[in-house]
Order: C-alpha cells, then sequence, then structure tokens
C-alpha cells in the first residue's frame, strides 16, 4: 500500500521551484559571525578592564554594565525588525546597527582617559555596543524570508555556524591580544594594550561589515509570498500561523541567551573556584570557549552538509535541551565534589588580582572538579548550543510560513537581548550573595520546563500547513475559511 500524496497549491509549487541566493546567505553569515565577536570579544576581559581603572567597581555595578548593554540590543532588535518589516530593507538597518556599535567600541577602548567617570564611560560604551546586536532579528529575517523551505534548515546552519563561531571566537580573538599585556604601549597620549587594542579591532570590525553588506549583500525574498503576487491571485488565502509553538521557540530563545550569561560570568566564577589570577581567567576561559566554538562549529557544519539535516528537528531540539540539562547539573556545587574554595586572610567584597574567593559563602562551597569544567563548558555546552538555536530557527521560520518576518524575528531577538538583561541583573547578585548553587538551580528549572513543554506541543511544532485538508477550518487575516 503507497502512502498518499501530498496536494500542493500552486503558489507552494511556485515557491518549491525557486532558488536560495547563497551568496547572500554566506554574506549574512558573515556578518552574524562579526556580531557574534562584538557579543563575546569582552567577556573576559571586561571585568579586569573596569576593575583595574576604576578601584571603586563591584560585582554589583559588572552586572548592571552586562545587563544594560544586554536591554539596548533587547530594544534596538523589534525597532530594528519593524524597520525591516515596512521598507523591506536589510541593509538599512544594518548600516545603522554596525554604525552605532562602531563609535561604542571607539569609546570603549578609551575609557580609561576619563577617571574619575571611567565605569561611566564604559556602561554608556557597552550600551552602545548593544546595537550591534540587536540588528540580529533583521539578519534571521532574512535568512527566513530569503530561502527557500527545502533549503531553509541549511541556510539557517550555515548562519549559525556564522553567529556561534563568532560568539565563542570572541574570546579567543582577546587571547591574540594578551602579550601586550596591561601596560602595552603609547602611539602619543592613547595606550595600546591587551584591552583597549581588542576595542579599536571591533571599531574595524564595524566599518568593515558596513562595507561588506553595502557592497556584496543582494536583497532577494525568495521565500515569501509578495503583496503582489497574492493580489495577482483573488482566490488564494495565506493561513495564520500557529503561536503557541511559536511562544514556545521564543521560550527556548530566552532559555538559550540566559546560559550566555553562565559564561560572561566565567571570569569571577573561575578566579573564585581555582586562584586564577585576573590574567589566567582570561586566557584560560578564551581557551576553553575555543574549543567549544570547535564543537558548535562541527555540529552546525554537520546540521548544513550532513544527513542530520534530515532528522526531525524537534528531536534534534530534544537533544540541545538534555546537554543543557547535563551541565547544569553537573555545574551545580553537589556535596560530594571536593571543598570548601580557599579565601585570602583579608574580607572584601570583591575579587582579588591574586585569585581566592572572597565572599561569605566560600566556606560552604564546594567547586566542580577542574577537569568536569572544562568538559562541561566546553563539550557540552558546544554541542548543546547549535541544536537549540539551529533548530529553533529554522522551526519559528517554517511555523510562521512564506510571510515577512521581520517583526516577529525582531520580537524574538528582543526576548534573548531580555534574558540576558533580567539574568545578569540577578545572576551577579546571586553570585555575590550565594554564589553559584541557585544560578545553577535556576537555568535548571526553566531547561526541565522547556523539555516537557517540547514533548507536550509535539504534534504543533511543524511548518505552517498551506493546503489544509478538505472541510477543515483555518483562520486567516480576514476569518476563517474552510477547503472543500
Amino acid at each position: 500500500m503507497t502512502a498518499p500524496v501530498k496536494k500542493l497549491s500552486v503558489k507552494e509549487k511556485e515557491l518549491a521551484e525557486r532558488k536560495t541566493p547563497w551568496k547572500s546567505v554566506y554574506v549574512i553569515s558573515f556578518l552574524l559571525l562579526l556580531t557574534g565577536l562584538q557579543m563575546s570579544i569582552y567577556f573576559t576581559s571586561t571585568w579586569q578592564y573596569l576593575s583595574e581603572n576604576d578601584e571603586s567597581v563591584t560585582v554589583d555595578f559588572f552586572g548592571v554594565l552586562l545587563a544594560l548593554q544586554a536591554l539596548a540590543s533587547a530594544f534596538a532588535n523589534p525597532l530594528f525588525g519593524y524597520w525591516n518589516q515596512v521598507s523591506a530593507s536589510t541593509r538599512n538597518p544594518v548600516f545603522c546597527a554596525c554604525g552605532i556599535a562602531g563609535f561604542g567600541n571607539l569609546l570603549y577602548g578609551f575609557a580609561y582617559l576619563a577617571p574619575p567617570y571611567v565605569k561611566w564611560v564604559m556602561l554608556f560604551s557597552r550600551i552602545l555596543t548593544g546595537f550591534s546586536p540587536g540588528a540580529l532579528g533583521v539578519l534571521r529575517s532574512f535568512i527566513g524570508t530569503a530561502s527557500t523551505q527545502e533549503d531553509r534548515m541549511k541556510a539557517v546552519s550555515i548562519t549559525n555556524a556564522g553567529f556561534t563561531a563568532g560568539f565563542f571566537l570572541g574570546p579567543t580573538i582577546q587571547i591574540c591580544f594578551i602579550p601586550l599585556g596591561k601596560y602595552g604601549f603609547h602611539i602619543g597620549p592613547f595606550l595600546i594594550n591587551m584591552y583597549t587594542s581588542a576595542a579599536l579591532f571591533m571599531t574595524i570590525v564595524s566599518v568593515f561589515s558596513i562595507l561588506l553588506t553595502y557592497f556584496f549583500l543582494e536583497e532577494n525574498y525568495v521565500g515569501i509570498i509578495s503583496e503582489e503576487e497574492k493580489n495577482q491571485d483573488p482566490y488564494f488565502v495565506l493561513p495564520k500561523f500557529d503561536r503557541l509553538p511559536v511562544l514556545l521557540l521564543f521560550y527556548m530563545w530566552w532559555l538559550m541567551c540566559g546560559v550566555v550569561c553562565v559564561e560572561s560570568m566565567a571570569a569571577p566564577v573561575t578566579i573564585a573556584m581555582y586562584n586564577w589570577s585576573r590574567e589566567d581567567a582570561v586566557l584560560y576561559n578564551g581557551i576553553i570557549q575555543t574549543v567549544s566554538c570547535v564543537f558548535t562549529f562541527i555540529v552546525n557544519f554537520s546540521l548544513a552538509s550532513t544527513k542530520l539535516k534530515t532528522i526531525d528537528n524537534r528531536l534534534l531540539l530534544l537533544c540541545g535541551l538534555v546537554f543543557f540539562e547535563i551541565f547544569f547539573i553537573l555545574h551545580m556545587p553537589l556535596p560530594f565534589y571536593p571543598g570548601p574554595l580557599d579565601r585570602p586572610g583579608t574580607l572584601n567584597s570583591t575579587i582579588s588580582e591574586v585569585g581566592r574567593c572572597e565572599f561569605d559563602w566560600c566556606d560552604s562551597t564546594p567547586r566542580v572538579p577542574l577537569p568536569l569544567y572544562l568538559v562541561i563548558c566546553s563539550a557540552i555546552i558546544g554541542l548543546g548550543f547549535p541544536l537549540i538555536s539551529s533548530t529553533s530557527s529554522s522551526l519559528l521560520s517554517q511555523i510562521i510560513g512564506p510571510r515577512k518576518q521581520g517583526t516577529v524575528q525582531g520580537f524574538f531577538a528582543f526576548t534573548g537581548a531580555f534574558s540576558q538583561f533580567v539574568v545578569s541583573l540577578f545572576s551577579t547578585r546571586l553570585f555575590e550573595l550565594s554564589g553559584y548553587k541557585w544560578i545553577m538551580i535556576y537555568h535548571w528549572s526553566i531547561v526541565t520546563v522547556a523539555i516537557i513543554s517540547t514533548l507536550f506541543l509535539w504534534r504543533r511544532l511543524i511548518p505552517l500547513k498551506m493546503t489544509p485538508s478538505n472541510g477543515e477550518a483555518t483562520r486567516y487575516k480576514l476569518g476563517t475559511f474552510y477547503r472543500m
């Protein structure tokens, strides 16, 4: 007995015959790589740069700085997404985002010249650099609307490979500037050291992103049905998308971007757990994230180029969540881990240059064994990230269907950026008060909820059904229609 052949509408056949503009997909992938660099290059060095130039700074202020950068990105994403939606332009929002971020990087590099206002200048500069990730929704919207449904998973995996490679390579780029040290050398009145050189490098990257977009990005939206095409067929109806699974994917993005805050806290956490100095924390965490990047790149490459792309997206998503579940369980200060943490002779509410843990909770907190920490922060996270990010992005664009996605993708990116804002604030506060225990319990809880929700909505996490069954009520913009 043969399986029934799926009936396709004329529009579905036309969409299937179109060709994905791969050149533009690769340009977007490289732009996302540069955006990932912008988000992560300062992860392992911000605390050191800030505390060395302003002795009044606290871990709380560090958390506010991280949170406000995320908040800037959160509000920029829906604004740029709406701009993209109404103008049908990807280039202009990208120009604006990269221009503002470039100025922010330049300001960050010279923040040390403004004592006693160093921390405030640095705070303002990081708010400006948050506008670069503010273009994430626009870039992802382009992939969702410029690729055919058949090529969607491959296109999303290629662009996610670019983003995650940039995100995890950021600390590696920072490592390249470590030989300059904190004293570096001077060009006139300007100090070029391990911190300021990274900022100048990112300023150049921002300018390069603008030039790359201007000269090489072709806006060809083959994955959507335009208004002109809809008007040509008065009987064509594009169904509304299912909102509940879309909300679940928004939750997935909240979850995944919240994990980024765990990585941004890596420096103070490892200084406390393993007595690393500031310079050691920059170097070793950079190496850990580089190894994680290798795992992430391998998974994304496999999703784009091997039979892995034919596996049900929902299964891949579930596997990614399981990896995260393992990570947060093993990262908890379990009672059979060695401890307590080492403390210096004096008690201050900060992290000292020589390392060691200087909080009240140190006396009762065990440390994650270093070999285990290296494995879970490189391999486990590196495998989990792409399985969640690629499948979530791919499923979202397929569930929405062949329509403009700028606004939805903008709010999708807003969810992730707002997650970083909220989680940054309470993570740094929790770290000061009780260590990393409750931070890990929070993340473990939301991952567990995500797994249960995925199983519950399993049958609704599917691409938009453009040709409903006979007699099936289907909602669209003007009401409900039935296919006879």
